[in-house]
């Protein structure tokens, strides 16, 4: 990477200084150098808004990147996969990558290539892209310094907002400007106006100042209907939220270099990694009800298990044996009781907090003035450190092996600070911005009841129709929980755990994030950003990763610069089409403003394609027919007639023209054909949305501010279940032939069908002349969902198994039935004498997959393989029929 060298020298030594007047004005103000805020500062100018003015309260660019140092990408992890997964392929993403997030990634992988000899240096087979959190400031700062050069974005460092201007308007308040002091006093030294202010801060600061109205803590069941929030909160303290977590970044010495035993050092907060006895573990008496898991015994010091091994790989950031300097470095964020709960803090920071103001302790850490937050930073700071002496002196502590030994890794020299900390903790959860729509748990997910744990292939219950860019991950909750031992009360050690309702277990469909959770439902002027929208906190849990959080400010850009320059209120673009397609071209469909973004969550298009944009664009429009399970477009298939014929339909709803441009379509694959459906409609008129009512624009007695979908009247369930056709009904057809074997599988207390032969899961028996390999009568289940026992009951496999008759060699036609009356069922295979017949086929309840099969059978059995080995899913098979062919003609 030409001159990256230098640039990482000149940005790591030389702190943004600049002589700034008290007085300013600009168009657009970003207060907060987050990922987020720089990614909008990046598209505001790239889409030509002359004066952008951002302004952090620290040095580094980059967020989580950088100054919270979580170098080692958290994104969408693949096709298939959400959330950290076991297989970390660095193409295996739940979507590919795209927009300024994926320019980012390449700049990126580009340099490590080129220092380090590899694009993920940390051994990509262990965990994802890293980088090490210096070296990525320096490209953020690259990236955007061209438009410092050119005097769009003016970069001030060191300041925070201590005070708003507000003009009050007809109906609501509209921030106008903020008064910014430097870090370390609370006297401004600098007033900037703006015609608009995106808040892209760690702690929502703008918008605390200016007054809008915002959320924290908890939310109960009863104020978004969410099905996995608690009824009661009363367990859920005001300050409790998503932990968090002082990371640290430690690289491989020349010597062994142990750290100085912290103050308040206590191995027992270490309990699940301790040099303790079982014993003595056990004896440990928590007041909370604290699952501990497989507690491990060391014979001695410093033998280590093989998960305490594993944090020298989950999160290396650099590998000494492949890399070009041969230097190790390690990112520590949460594993082994890393992580800071924010209730029930400790008497000490108790006590500090309480000598600032009464009540502090017990504030949430959003709503602290930054001294106060201190305080639990210096305390976060300890209790990493005192975990990284913890892991130097009683795991991994053997100086013959270096490899395995962190006494021969220091602190990273590579932040600006004397203790060789990251300046700021990483931070999963902020303020949530009271917006003119909550996103809730039950709009990202297609409810199958409050317990369904796993994602599906499939897109989200509600798909928003103001959705700027894709996204799916699990809610995932840190422990959010602080126990103490009941000898010794908050005085003493203590470890985090799980709250009930505060997990890492659920998962979104695949979803897209609306422009309306942007905009704050009482104020004017003013955007929200990074964690700082309108969610939910079970939402905020899944809505929080590197490329989530960049394409997020991205977003927030171009809804800012649409806004300034069509001189439209961002609240009016979601009731308006046509500046909301503005926002998206902006998105994707600007072709010189960089790599378009990901609108669409289809697992298989990627940015380089060259029908991404306009298939993006026409699914955004709904012009594109969809199935909730068709996650997969297959651009490069074939464009059949009739879906052709559908999409061509779907068109002229979203146009205000008689009759569309005519093009030879045959021929064309699905990309071609969207290419040039999409060149045909881009330029026409659109038909704008009729708005009913100013607080209800559908008219369906929902108000807009809890109606997800806006013009939908009625239930916001955008997928209908499917009505059974003739090959999912599993009913049998009416035939007389005698030539015909039924098998039913079934359970042992169903009573016998006349027409079937019943299997009970039983290996196979030469007198009985069928049965399986192994034992599968456990796994019969009967739903009593319909009437017909046949299709009522099935057996099933998690794994792979096979069936086999005994049957004449010489052709068979063999139907088989999977599927389950009571519940969905993903991934189900079948193959009949080696012939695929079913391949990862979902059902949904009460509707099957029946499929037929020609084989030949030579070995005097016919041979059914049902399920896929290592799957984690369900093939329910209910029956299978077979009878002798007759000669192909």
């Amino acid at each position: 990477m030409r001159n990256m060298i230098a640039l990482l020298i000149c940005f790591f030594c030389a702190k943004v200084t600049c002589a700034h007047p008290p007085d300013q004005k600009t168009e657009l103000l970003i207060v907060g150098g987050t990922e987020s805020g720089w990614a909008a500062a990046m598209q505001a100018a790239r889409l030509g808004v002359e004066s952008i003015t951002l302004v952090l309260d620290g040095e580094w660019l980059g967020g989580q990147y950088t100054e919270q140092a979580l170098a080692c990408v958290d994104e969408n992890k693949g096709p298939g996969k959400v959330g950290w997964g076991v297989d970390w392929h660095p193409m295996k993403r739940s979507f590919h990558r795209s927009g300024l997030f994926k320019e980012l990634m390449d700049r990126i992988e580009a340099f490590n290539t080129e220092k380090y000899g590899s694009p993920m240096p940390g051994r990509p087979f262990h965990g994802p892209s890293t980088f090490r959190p210096a070296e990525a400031q320096a490209i953020f700062r690259e990236m955007l310094q061209p438009y410092i050069d050119n005097g769009q974005v003016r970069l001030i460092t060191g300041h925070y907002p201590v005070k708003a201007d507000l003009k009050q308007k007809t109906s609501r308040p509209q921030l106008t400007g903020l008064w910014f002091a430097p870090v370390g006093s609370e006297t401004p030294d600098l007033h900037i106006t703006a015609k608009l202010t995106i808040d892209a801060s760690d702690w929502g600061d703008a918008i605390q100042v200016a007054g809008a109205e915002f959320e924290v803590g908890a939310d109960p069941r009863s104020r978004y209907n969410e099905p996995s929030a608690p009824v009661n909160t009363n367990d859920y303290p005001a300050n409790e939220m998503n932990p968090i977590t002082w990371a640290m970044i430690v690289e491989e010495a020349e010597k062994d270099t142990p750290i100085s035993k912290p103050d308040r050092y206590d191995d027992r907060n270490f309990v699940r990694t301790s040099k303790l006895s079982l014993a003595e573990m056990k004896h440990l008496k928590w007041d909370r009800p604290v699952r501990l898991g497989s507690i491990p015994h060391w014979p001695d010091a410093g033998q280590a298990s093989p998960r305490q091994l594993s944090i020298f790989t989950v999160r290396r950031i650099v590998d000494g044996y492949t890399s070009k300097d041969h230097k190790t470095s390690i990112l520590l964020n949460y594993m082994l009781g890393q992580d800071y709960p924010l209730e029930r803090l400790p008497k000490h920071v108790v006590d500090a907090l309480e000598e600032t103001e009464p009540g502090a302790s017990t504030k949430n850490l959003v709503l602290m003035n930054r001294r106060q937050r201190q305080i639990i930073f210096d305390d976060a700071k300890r209790h990493s450190l005192c975990l990284f002496y913890h892991l130097q002196n009683f795991v991994h502590n053997r100086a013959s092996d270096k490899t395995n030994s962190f006494r021969h890794f220091q602190l990273s020299r590579e932040f600006d600070t004397t203790d060789h900390l990251p300046p700021k903790p990483y931070i999963r959860e902020s303020l949530r911005l009271k917006a003119m729509y909550m996103m809730r748990e039950q709009d990202g997910r297609n409810m199958d009841g409050p317990t369904k744990k796993f994602a599906r292939e499939r897109f989200a219950r509600v798909m928003y129709p103001d959705g700027l860019f894709a996204w799916q991950f699990h809610y995932d909750f840190h422990r959010t929980g602080r126990a103490y031992l009941k000898s010794e009360g908050n005085t003493g050690p203590w470890i985090d755990f799980e709250k009930p309702g505060r997990n890492t277990r659920l998962v979104s469909d695949r979803s897209v994030f609306p422009l309306r959770s942007l905009v704050p439902i009482d104020m004017d002027g003013l955007l929200g950003a990074q964690k700082n929208v309108g969610y939910s906190s079970i939402v905020s849990a899944a809505i929080r990763l590197h490329d989530q959080c960049v394409t997020l400010g991205q977003a927030a850009g171009a809804t800012a610069a649409v806004s300034l320059q069509q001189d439209i209120s961002p609240r009016d673009i979601p009731y308006h089409r046509e500046k909301l397609e503005q926002v998206r071209h902006a998105l994707c469909g600007a072709s010189d403003k960089g790599v378009a973004v990901l609108i669409w969550p289809f697992r298989d298009l990627q940015p380089a394609h060259p029908a991404f944009v306009a298939i993006n664009r026409l699914a955004a429009r709904r012009v594109l027919p969809m199935e909730v399970r068709k996650v997969d477009f297959q651009p490069d298939a074939p464009a059949t007639t009739e879906w052709r014929q559908k999409t061509r339909q779907l068109a002229y709803q979203t146009v205000e023209v008689a009759n569309l441009p005519m093009f030879p379509d045959k021929g064309l694959s699905r990309g071609e054909y969207c290419q040039r459906l999409w060149d045909s409609l881009k330029e026409l008129p659109i038909r704008p949305y009729s708005r009913v009512k100013p607080d209800d624009a559908d008219g369906d007695g929902i108000l807009d501010v809890d109606d997800p979908s806006l013009f939908t009247p009625g239930e916001p369930i955008q997928w209908k279940k499917k009505v059974a056709s003739k090959d999912q009904d599993g009913l049998l057809d009416n035939t007389t032939s005698k030539k015909v074997r039924r098998i039913n599988f079934t359970g042992k207390k169903t009573a016998p069908l006349s027409d079937f032969e019943a299997d009970h899961g039983d290996v196979f028996n030469a007198k009985r002349g069928y049965g399986w390999q192994r034992n599968l009568s456990q796994n019969q289940r009967q739903r009593k969902k319909v009437p017909e026992p046949y299709r009522d009951t099935f057996i099933f496999t998690r794994d792979h198994d096979t069936w086999e008759c005994e049957v004449p060699n010489g052709a068979w036609l063999v139907t088989v039935c999977v599927g389950d009356s009571g519940h969905e069922q993903i991934g189900q295979w079948v193959t009949v004498e080696g012939k695929q017949v079913i391949k990862d086929e979902a059902t949904n309840d009460g509707l099957f997959l029946e499929r037929n099969a020609r084989v030949t059978v030579s070995d005097r059995r016919l041979t059914i393989e049902i399920g896929k080995s290592n799957s984690g899913t369900n093939t329910c098979l209910n029956w299978v029929t077979f009878e002798p062919a007759p000669p192909e003609k």
